[in-house]
């Protein structure tokens, strides 16, 4: 049996993740379900460590990173994330392994299967360089973009973007004067290299600035519609995949 301690403090999160183990394998022996850094720092002192251990990054009292720094853990680790690509590339070059909210199904039981494949005794990664890659990235995200005009080169600041968005598979910016400019970024890109906690991607085709949020109304927990300034042409609707984690954002 894999015994699997999950540590998540969002509740619907928890309850998918027990249910996705239990679907994808008779193996798992789930012993708990902790919901903070206290409550598995005390658990872990005194229960040996599980086989595996599916853990979310922030939880209600900081960070998971310094259950590590106080417990000395000999367990494979998977861990939840909302973080965006630059944490990622730092989970892949050490020996763990991740998973991106919502879970998918299929991702967590091919990381079951690394699992089974490894069978690691200790975690074989560096937990400081990993907090500094995650950490220390804040304050180098891009600061301006570069717009070709013909002969002339318009320099926009980032701090002066409303939002982004994608019209006939292109990028656009527009600025907080209500000036739009194409650019040589996909959204995907874009999630990588500006500010998050600025920015959120509220759907497949727009990202918007916080500062650039007028009004928000909310007609469900799933459908939530903002409205810019300035105000975008299109109807900016959250997807209902990202409400939760836009509520998350927007809490801050």
């Amino acid at each position: 049996m894999i015994k699997t301690l999950i540590i998540e403090d969002e509740e619907p999160a928890a309850n998918r993740l027990k249910k996705i183990l239990t679907e994808l394998s008779g193996e798992i022996e789930l012993l708990d379900c902790l919901d903070s850094v206290e409550k598995s720092i005390l658990w872990l002192k005194n229960h040996p460590s599980p086989d595996l251990l599916m853990l979310d990054i922030q939880l209600a009292d900081g960070l998971s990173f310094d259950i590590f720094k106080q417990i000395k853990i000999d367990s494979f680790v998977i861990f939840t994330t909302a973080y965006d690509e630059y944490a990622i590339k730092a989970f892949e070059l050490n020996s763990i392994d991740y998973l991106l909210k919502p879970i998918d199904k299929v991702k967590l039981a091919l990381s079951l299967e690394k699992y089974k494949k490894l069978k690691s005794p200790t975690p074989l990664f560096n937990i400081n360089e990993l907090v500094s890659a995650i950490e220390g990235k804040k304050g180098n995200y891009k600061k301006r973009f570069l717009i070709n005009m013909g002969a002339k080169i318009k320099s926009v600041e980032t701090a002066d973007i409303a939002y982004f968005y994608v019209l006939e598979k292109s990028t656009f910016l527009c600025t907080l004067e209500g000036k739009n400019y194409p650019i040589d970024f996909s959204l995907d890109k874009l999630e990588m290299i500006v500010d998050p906690e600025q920015f959120f991607r509220i759907n497949r085709q727009h990202m918007i600035n916080y500062y650039a949020i007028e009004r928000i109304s909310v007609f469900s927990k799933s459908r939530i519609r903002i409205e810019s300034k300035p105000k975008s042409e299109e109807e900016l609707m959250v997807s209902a995949n990202k409400s939760h984690e836009f509520r998350l954002w927007l809490d801050r």
